[in-house]
This record gives structure tokens, sequence and C-alpha cells, in this order.
């Protein structure tokens, strides 16, 4: 699917069909232009410092060996070389620390775009692999370090430096420079031509690394569902023989590099020692000096060594071609993607109006059709209907997370696709059928971060909110109480538990609106009869919207919107 129209949220992230990852590299790169800037310039000062050692050092083998001066006169230069060491040093590590940096910052803003991108639109979460979402936030990010870091500002230096030693040998002697100056373009000229079956390779192994993250993680997650089924050993032999695979292909790509890098090796070598065959012939004549001869035979090889360094690079390159593609895929349109404006309104209370409603899952054909109710500011409004009427839909497009295909949400009178996603979540608690929990502690689960300090007035909070589902009878018989560790999706806690914990948390961050899907599913009597009447205590403070199947939440309904079967579901 094309990348969809660029956006200023967006900061150059979309892009349209004709841009290339070649092109989104660079725009990336764009924030970080002085970063990079200042890494070129001080890559390029070690350069020269390089020419300079080159010509003292030659200078001080000249004068020894055939001027016959003693230490006392070359004093100077000998002990200038070492500091032009340490010099040269200090500048290349400066400058890969300003390139590591520019890189850090292209890396930070892809990633939170990427975060919010993602955060936008969580309804495009529901029909990705876990493990193909980490992959792209950390392995993909991460894939685009080497290029801002190393290469880019390599690829700098290879055209600076070589032009500043022909700048210097061409005036010593003009064969020397001819031979430079012809030789040069073949080390580019052979990288690109091996570059290009290597980029090949390289983007299809980045494709079997996503696979094999996201098959080793969601396997993980779903290990204890294979114990039970008894099939961890037919996972493993699958997961084996991707890994088999992704290692065979490895040591492929791998050939093709170590060809590449084997042939610039050779071409730099052959110029170097033909540079030097032509220079011993006229130091034989007499047409050259030693000194002359020497300092050309010095740079030669640093002429070619950025260009050498530019290919060892170049598979940074690839990988980052390879990597941007996974990362600009997931800026790609979706008739799910959620439309979300600008304004930031701070209402104390909600009234919604469904105005002609209407969705179409592209993926599996549900559809919402043509749905229309006033829910006043303080109800307890009920969505009933068959399964597959779209009642969890409706509740998402109320929750901002997906946008109708016709028809409006008006809130309080504004249009809801007019508000900021973030502004607009923070007036709704929402529950899902299947609410998601992390490894941690109830509390943890319920202030949604880390354990910190609890001042009196948040214990007060979280006590209430447990008292009101009935989460606070079962923090009576746990030993450690709000302290109890649960594992990720809840494991340890039963489906009630469950249910009762997603409840406190939505009651606990509060709002003035809730969104709650099936929230007296397994529950058994006297806890539902807690959760109804913490849904009628809800109600007339907040406004209450409930999808739900149970009767009993119908008796207590201050409104009921029913949802029919149009035909079109599965």
């Amino acid at each position: 699917m094309p990348p969809v129209p660029p956006t200023a949220s967006e900061g150059g992230l979309f892009k349209p069909p004709s841009f290339s990852s070649k092109n989104w590299l660079r725009e990336q790169a764009r924030p970080a232009t002085p970063l990079l800037s200042l890494a070129v310039a001080l890559g390029l000062a070690a350069g020269m410092l390089l020419i300079i050692q080159a010509g003292m050092l030659a200078s001080v083998v000249h004068d020894v060996i055939f001027e016959g001066l003693g230490l006392d006169d070359v004093f100077f230069l000998v002990l200038a070389l070492p500091a032009l060491m340490v010099a040269r040093a200090a500048l290349v590590w400066a400058a890969e620390q300003f390139g590591f940096r520019a890189a850090a910052q292209v890396k930070d803003t892809v990633r939170m775009r990427l975060y919010d991108r993602l955060m936008a639109g969580p309804s495009r979460l529901r029909h990705r692999s876990t493990g193909d979402l980490a992959h792209q936030m950390v392995d993909a990010v991460e894939g685009l370090e080497a290029y801002y870091a190393r290469f880019l500002p390599q690829a700098a230096l290879a055209a600076l430096i070589p032009f500043a030693v022909l700048a210097f040998v061409f005036p010593l002697d003009l064969v020397s420079g001819l031979i430079l100056l012809f030789t040069a373009p073949f080390i580019p000229l052979f990288m690109v031509l091996i570059g290009s079956r290597a980029e090949r390779l390289n983007q299809r192994q980045w494709r079997r690394l996503a696979a094999l993250s996201a098959r080793f993680l969601d396997s993980l997650q779903g290990l204890t569902t294979l114990k039970l089924f008894n099939a961890t050993r037919r996972e493993a032999e699958v997961i084996a023989r991707i890994t088999d695979n992704y290692r065979e292909n490895t040591v492929s790509v791998l050939r093709v590099a170590f060809l590449s890098a084997l042939i610039l090796e050779f071409l730099a070598t052959v110029s170097v020692a033909l540079a030097a065959v032509l220079i011993g012939f006229k130091l034989l004549s007499g047409s050259m000096t030693f000194q002359t001869g020497f300092f050309i035979l010095l740079l030669a090889p640093e002429f070619y060594l950025p260009l050498r360094a530019l290919g060892t690079h170049y598979h940074a390159r690839l990988s980052a071609l390879a990597a941007a593609q996974g990362i600009m895929a997931e800026f790609t349109e979706s008739p799910s993607q959620v439309k979300s404006g600008s304004s930031r309104p701070r209402w104390q209370s909600i009234a919604l109006r469904l105005d002609n409603i209407s969705f179409t899952h592209t993926l599996d054909r549900k559809t919402v059709h043509q749905i229309s109710a006033d829910i006043p500011a303080g109800s307890l409004a009920v969505l009933v209907g068959p399964s597959g009427t779209g009642k969890t839909t409706l509740l998402r497009i109320m929750l901002q997370s997906l946008s109708p295909n016709d028809g409006r949400v008006m809130v309080n009178g504004a249009n809801l696709a007019e508000v900021e996603h973030r502004s607009w979540m923070d007036h709704v608690s929402w529950m899902s059928q299947e609410p998601f929990f992390f490894q941690g502690t109830l509390l943890d689960n319920v202030l949604m971060r880390e354990e910190a300090d609890l001042s009196g007035g948040m214990i007060s909070r979280l006590d209430q909110a447990a008292t009101l589902t009935g989460l606070g009878r079962d923090l009576a018989v746990l030993p450690l109480g709000w302290h109890t560790p649960i594992g990720e999706g809840g494991d340890g806690l039963s489906g009630g538990q469950r249910q009762r914990l997603a409840l406190t948390r939505a009651v606990f961050k509060g709002g003035a609106l809730f969104l709650l899907d099936e929230p007296t599913a397994h529950l058994d009597g006297e806890s539902r009869e807690t959760v109804l009447a913490a849904l009628r205590s809800l109600a007339g403070r907040h406004t209450v919207i409930v999808a739900s199947h149970d009767p009993r939440v119908l008796e207590i309904a201050d409104k009921v919107v029913e949802l029919r079967n149009t035909g079109s579901d599965p």
C-alpha cells in the first residue's frame, strides 16, 4: 500500500508513493545536519593533519638519511609527529561521537513518531504480530544507526579527502596524480556493482529476520498454550528450521560482502603498487627527489583509505535501506485509520450524539450501519445486538480509535474528528473485552506505571475504586494486597478477578465518559450485582456507555441503542 500524503504532525514521515527509502533516509537526516556537518568537518581536519604528518615524516627521513642532519636538527619535527598523531586520534574520536549523536537524534525522532503513529491508531495493532511491532520499533530503528553515524560522514569524506590529497600530489608529480585520479573511480564502481547484488540479499535477509523475530516472540507469549496442547516440540522444530534457513542465507550475504571487500582491497593495492613502481623508476633516473617520492608513497594508501572505508560501511547503507522499507510500511493508510484534529477542549460532562454512523471493516467485513442516537450527559447507555453487529466497533469509534466511513460523532455539539486524540483520551476511561495486563503487581496494572510512593489521597481513591468494583474483597484475602504480583496477561488471576481489575483501572482513571465492553462477562452472580451497582453509581456523575449481552445490564439502563445485523457479516 502506498504511503499516505505528508502531514505536519509527522514531520516528513508520510510521503507520496514515489518517495523511495533512499529519499526517506535523507529526509530524516535533515534535523541532524549540524551534527553530521561537524562530524565531516572534524574528519576532514583529521585528514589534513594526516597529509601534514606525511610531509613532516618524509622531511625527517630525507634530512637524516640524505642530508646527514642529526637529532638536534630535526628535534622539533620528531617531537611534533606524536603530537599530530594524538591530535588526529582526538579528531577521529570526536567525529565519531558527533556522528553517533546525529544517529541517536534521528533514531529518537523516528521511534517517537512511530510510537505516536501506533498510539494515534491503536486499532491497527489488533491485526499485527507483537513480534513484528517490536522488531520495527527496536531492530529496524537500530538498523539506521550505522547509516547516519558512519556511512553518511564517510561518504562526504570519501569525496573531500582524496581531492585534498590530489591537491598536494599534482604539483609534485603529474603522473602519480593521474594514476590516483583515474584508478580511484574503480573502487566505488565495483562497490556499487557488487552492492546492488548485496542490497537485494540484504533486503531479503531483513524480511527473514523480521519473520524470525515475530515468530520467536509470539511463541514465547503463547508458550503456556503450546504446552497445554503438547505442541512445544513442533514449534521448536519450526523455529529451528527458520533459524537454520536464516543462518544459511546470512552466510550467502557475508560471502558477497567479503567478495566486495576483497575486490576493493585488491584495486587499492594494485593502484598503490603501480604508483610505487613509477616513482621507483623516477628515483632511479634522478627526475624525482627521495623526499617527494616518499611523501607521495605515504599519501597513496591514504588516498584510497576513505574510499575503502566507504566500501566497508556500504553494508550499513544496505541495512538502513531495508530497515527504512519496513518503517515506511508503518505509515500506510488504512480504512480503520483514525482521523483526529487539533482542538483541545476541557469538558466536565459529556453528551454524545451518533449521527448516522456507518463503518465497514475491510479485513472481516463486519459492518455498523446507519446508527443514530442521542446519549445525554450523566446517563447509562447500553449497546445491544447479536454478536457481529458492531457493538465493539461502535465503542471504538467513540473512543476515536476508528473513524466512521459515514456519519459523525458529536460531543457536546463539537465534531469528535476535530478533537485531538490525546486530549480526547483525557476525557475517556476505557475497558475492553480482553483487557491487557503486564507483568507486575496489581497496583502497577491499575496505575499503569511502576510503583511509586503513594499519597494518602491516591490510596483512598484506589480503595474506593476497588470497593466499587468488588476487587476490594479479593484484596482482603490476598496477603500482599495491592502488591500481589501477577504475570503477563493477568496470569495468576481468575477470569472474574481480571474483569474486576480492569474495571477498577477504568474507575481509578476516571473521566467524563466511560466506555465499557462487556464489563459483566466472566462474573458470578454476586460479583455481577456488585458491578451493576458500580455502573449505576458511575452514571449521573459520568456518562457511561456499555456494550453488553447481559439482560441485567439492560434493566438498569437509561438508554438502549440497538444494533441490527445488516447481512454483511460473515
